[in-house]
């Protein structure tokens, strides 16, 4: 349960306080009017964690929520003890560790190499947790690891833009397209717990909203993989 306040406290209070820069329609459309300046991007994963839209509101809000009932689900009704676990491993470790990591993503914004490593370790965490809690009825555990994920994939594309000097071109494939082929794999290893697809799906649905007016291209790449994302989900489901 504290672990889950920390994550939720962290990243409330950033959404809130910060403030994402997105061009306005009325700047893109006096663009050729105005004289030539270099337009300002912003880094995917603050899309994530700041978000400018209701899509993606709606996202941040139903992970804190999820995460919070889960945390406060298992003090009333503890799924890890036997004979519920049926002698699998338990899953608060791994959500715990998963959270205490994902309430330092805002304070590593700004350090994509870190980031990346710290959003790939929450998201590996919570998938194996969500393995574990398969079949107990926590479907916040796969939702958090889709949402997790897809943060993991976007922060290797700002890696890749700042560090490694990836063309701009390249970055909607390198922001999506590998947690669609991981969440694919991920899913059909979780099992029937479709949370993981769903979340995945609705981050991509928010990303190519947030950027569908500055970079037509990541829209184009995020029905790729909400596509491939909706054909495991149909495949877990039944």
């Amino acid at each position: 349960m504290a672990a889950a306040a920390i994550f939720v406290i962290c990243c409330t209070l950033f959404a809130w306080l910060t403030e994402t820069t997105v061009q306005l329609d009325a700047a893109r459309l006096a663009a050729p009017l105005l004289p030539v300046a270099p337009p300002d991007r912003t880094a995917i994963p603050v899309l994530y964690l700041d978000p400018d839209n209701v899509v993606m509101w709606t996202l941040m809000v139903a992970i804190c929520a999820m995460v919070l009932l889960d945390a406060v689900g298992q003090w009333i009704d503890d799924t890890d003890r036997e004979p519920v676990r049926t002698g699998r491993r338990r899953v608060w470790p791994f959500i715990t560790a998963a959270a205490l990591l994902a309430a330092t993503w805002p304070a590593l914004i700004t350090l994509p190499l870190l980031l990346t490593a710290v959003t790939t370790a929450s998201a590996v965490l919570a998938t194996v947790g969500a393995r574990h809690a398969a079949g107990r009825h926590r479907p916040a555990i796969g939702f958090f690891a889709g949402w997790a994920t897809a943060l993991a994939s976007s922060a290797l594309a700002e890696m890749s833009v700042q560090l490694l000097g990836l063309p701009q071109i390249a970055v909607p494939a390198v922001a999506i397209l590998p947690a669609a082929a991981l969440g694919m794999a991920a899913q059909m290893w979780i099992g029937t717990s479709i949370g993981y697809s769903v979340a995945l799906i609705w981050a991509f649905c928010g990303l190519a909203i947030s950027t569908m007016g500055t970079d037509p291209m990541i829209a184009l790449v995020a029905i790729i993989g909400i596509s491939a994302m909706a054909a495991v989900l149909i495949r877990a489901a039944s």
